[in-house]
């Protein structure tokens, strides 16, 4: 499977389990995100996936240093679970793209 593929299969997952209207136990199944950060501010991001939807990401549980030097416009790949209320992702690690071919997670 590329890369592309599983990136849409991954969000095309998480929004099946937005609509399906799932439980907070059925929702603890590990999320993938690609996308963009539009903004970050305190322990809030909200990314923008290549498919154009915007999902607010909650950073309380993910290491500081993983998102500390974010910018908007940055590529970045979050792994996480759906909140208790399906409306953002609660982030457990945050990937950023270096541009060098591989994915870090420090600045």
């Amino acid at each position: 499977m590329n890369a592309r593929l599983a990136r849409q299969l991954a969000l095309l997952v998480a929004m099946l389990l937005l609509a399906l209207g799932v439980t907070a136990s059925e929702a603890q199944g590990l999320v993938r995100l690609l996308g963009s950060v539009q903004w970050i501010a305190g322990s809030r991001m909200q990314v923008l996936t290549e498919d154009g939807a915007s999902v607010a990401v909650d950073l309380t549980a993910a290491d500081q240093s993983s998102y500390q030097a974010l910018r908007g416009g940055d590529t970045v790949v979050v792994d996480g679970v759906l909140s208790p209320d399906r409306r953002r992702l609660l982030a457990q690690e945050i990937w950023r793209d270096s541009g060098r071919g591989y994915w870090t997670q420090s600045p």
